[in-house]
């Protein structure tokens, strides 16, 4: 399903593609038909339960995709609803091993984007560690990047942050010791605020790194304290811009708040509406959050790089190499664990004013992460491993750990554009996989 699928990813999720609205919603309706198909035949109450729980999720699908913005409306709030209280209600009952488990992920599917407000916190970590502890969740883990099963991993790290969003560390740590025990998954944790979908022993674990001691950041830096070359970079951003050259990010499992809806507050409690109803404005229509892809690892995007010659040719290495030697590049076997932890390198981010990015960790802790503020940093606050830190101005830049727990506040009155990049992690020789002695 999207929404599992969407918290493997980082802190960024990816924009989906055209049709990926329609391709989420046709993933749905095979999963109904796998669930009914299953023998025995369920009783006749029970599949009432099942066919109203996934027919109101669907209508939350319906109603996400074609809003286009990437928030919750409340008719897509109120469907989210009613399909939880059928779907908690089957959970009650013996259902069998194949049938829990789709309903374990269906629920997971229904409370991830319900814990925007903060009251469903608790439910999407219950629901997150549920579909782990399942005997078909545990045996999907993660060893590495390049492990193509992660629900355990996923579960486990989900839940451990929600648990802490709803402020209940016992919970918390209780799931990071039942994480630790694994006994293949890369998930041996050791703190409660750093758990990405896979951890790794032995690095360097910090939350803020000193930005001036990557080259790649003086040099953007250097460039824009130039006035000409300033002024090249925001008047192709404008271009950019005016042509609507960036993506929403729309995946419902993208941890989009409002401002201050991190830690101890919600994030909005919009009610009512039904399905096919028009929300008109209340939903919003203008993405708070959205992206120009520019490199994937291994290839740019000649396209809209394009767009943004100056900043394209600060990116590039020395000589003829094509990449700064400070970006993550991932590997030429697409069987080797993927440090990026991501296909999304480097890319141009937006983020609206009184959005919020609420807490949640990486993919990774082999990787860093730099923003480079291009314009409205003023009133942008980042809390990383607890520890909060501006930009310090546009033409600033910001390098941290996205393992640990992060979030972002945006309470200034402006857009704020920043030049995303995934860095080669200091405590590793290379993008492979080998710690420095």
């Amino acid at each position: 399903m999207l929404i599992r699928l969407a918290l493997l990813a980082s802190a960024l999720t990816p924009p989906l593609p055209p049709g990926a609205g329609s391709e989420a919603e046709a993933a749905a309706r095979r999963e109904d038909q796998e669930f009914e198909a299953v023998q025995p035949p369920m009783p006749e109450h029970l599949l009432a339960l099942w066919r109203a729980g996934s027919g109101a999720y669907a209508c939350f699908q319906r109603e996400f995709h074609s809003a286009g913005a990437g928030a919750l409306t409340p008719s897509a709030r109120a469907a989210l609803k009613e399909a939880a209280a059928h779907l908690e209600q089957l959970a009650g009952f013996t259902l069998g091993e194949r049938r829990e488990f789709i309903l374990y992920g269906r629920l997971q599917d229904v409370f991830v984007p319900l814990a925007r407000e903060l009251e469903h916190c608790a439910d999407a970590a219950s629901w997150s560690l549920q579909r782990a502890l399942h005997p078909l969740g545990t045996n999907s883990y993660a060893v590495d990047e390049a492990s193509k099963t992660s629900l355990w991993n996923a579960g486990v790290s989900a839940a451990i942050g929600f648990y802490r969003r709803a402020g209940d560390q016992h919970r918390a740590q209780a799931t990071l010791e039942l994480a630790r025990k694994h006994p293949h998954a890369a998930t041996h944790y050791e703190r409660l605020d750093q758990t990405p979908l896979v951890f790794f022993p032995g690095l360097e674990a910090r939350p803020w790194w000193e930005p001036r001691s990557f080259s790649l950041v003086r040099k953007l830096e250097s460039a824009f304290a130039d006035p000409g070359s300033r002024a090249a970079l925001l008047a192709e951003l404008d271009a950019v811009i005016a042509r609507g050259g960036l993506a929403p990010i729309l995946s419902p499992a993208a941890p989009l708040g409002e401002a201050g809806a991190g830690r101890g507050e919600a994030a909005g409690n919009e009610s009512g509406g039904t399905c096919g109803a028009a929300d008109g404005a209340a939903g919003g229509t203008t993405p708070a959050w959205s992206e120009l892809p520019l490199f994937d690892g291994r290839v740019w995007d000649e396209g809209a790089c394009a767009a943004l010659p100056t900043l394209r040719g600060l990116l590039r290495g020395r000589g003829s190499e094509p990449v700064d030697e400070c970006i993550c590049t991932a590997p030429v076997d697409a069987a080797s664990p993927n440090l990026c932890g991501t296909n999304i390198v480097v890319t141009l981010l937006r983020l609206a004013p009184g959005a919020a990015v609420l807490p949640h960790c990486g993919i990774t802790n082999r990787r860093l992460t730099m923003q480079f503020a291009l314009r409205g940093a003023e009133g942008v606050e980042f809390t990383v491993g607890g520890e909060p830190r501006g930009y310090g101005g546009d033409g600033k830049a910001i390098v941290f750990d996205d393992s640990f727990e992060h979030m972002v506040s945006h309470r200034g009155s402006q857009d704020r554009y920043v030049l995303y990049a995934v860095l080669k992690h200091p405590g590793l020789t290379s993008s492979v996989e080998t710690l420095k002695s």
